[in-house]
């Protein structure tokens, strides 16, 4: 009988309001701009009852793209610039939802969001999905694909993670060993707590690192060789390997975590968005000649 992606979910449950302090970091997440060179358009949609921001650079592919934040901050808008460059390189449609965030919404209802666009953009869609993320959205992002593997619904075409979050136990030794102070483990765990709130971090849907890794798709991970999240992103690229999956993981020397956001004029994050680009543009070529 047919499932939908929503069966592999536990209930959603009440959280709590969010700290003030919460709120004023919110705010720093300001809109950045969609540089008019590009040629790429941009508008509000929405996929499966949730609200998206959709950058068209054209119709080759469809990136479902989840922003970072720790699962409590971000906005679609905060990252116009990067999707912006991704649309326009790779010609493809980003669409970047608004999902719901915690302490306000713990797990599963991030995921349940990131899932429904998931599933109508799955069911209305010829040509080749790729799901990405960073940081926490790196998470969601992998999540989505651990779920698509206990339904009926396609298998994304890649699966594209930039600073990937994907251990909530957040015992990995480079957070002790990490140089760069953008996310310590202080900030993780207080993160992970406010997402969590009582869920377990084992739970594959939230560790994706956990989770059995066959028949994922072809993936692209990108880490800063500074941050805490080198031994997340080491994990599943040994994992991935272990199961005979097509993986690349980039490290990249002397970046803190999320560079390409935080710094995207740096020669190192143009270098790194290109990359993605080919990526997505290698699924587009194999997509067409199936």
């Amino acid at each position: 009988m047919p499932t939908t992606l929503h069966a592999s979910l536990p209930a959603e449950r009440a959280g709590a309001p969010a700290s003030p302090e919460l709120l004023e970091r919110r705010a720093m997440f300001a809109a950045t701009e969609i540089d008019p060179a590009l040629g790429v358009t941009a508008g509000d949609s929405d996929f499966g009852g949730v609200a998206c921001r959709t950058i068209r650079g054209g119709d080759q592919a469809t990136v479902l793209y989840l922003h970072g934040g720790g699962y409590r901050m971000g906005s679609p808008e905060a990252y116009h610039a990067y999707a912006a460059a991704l649309a326009a390189g790779t010609e493809a449609t980003i669409v970047v939802p608004r999902y719901r965030l915690a302490p306000e919404n713990p797990f599963p209802a991030g995921l349940r969001d990131a899932l429904a666009v998931y599933e109508e953009l799955a069911s209305t869609t010829d040509g080749p999905i790729v799901v990405a993320g960073d940081s926490a959205g790196a998470g969601l992002a992998a999540a989505v694909v651990v779920a698509v593997d206990t339904s009926d619904v396609r298998t994304p075409d890649g699966l594209m993670l930039l600073s990937p979050w994907l251990d909530l136990h957040c015992s990995s030794p480079f957070y002790e060993t990490a140089t760069d102070a953008f996310f310590p483990l202080a900030n993780a765990e207080s993160a992970r707590d406010d997402y969590l709130q009582g869920a377990p971090a084992g739970d594959p849907l939230v560790s994706p690192l956990l989770a059995d890794h066959t028949g994922f798709p072809p993936t692209l991970i990108q880490v800063g060789g500074n941050e805490a999240l080198v031994g997340d992103a080491l994990g599943l690229t040994r994992a991935l390997a272990t199961a005979n999956v097509t993986c690349a993981l980039e490290v990249i020397a002397d970046q803190g975590h999320t560079w390409p956001l935080i710094y995207p004029d740096h020669s190192v994050s143009i270098v790194s968005i290109e990359s993605c680009v080919r990526f997505v543009r290698l699924i587009e070529v194999d997509k067409a000649v199936e």
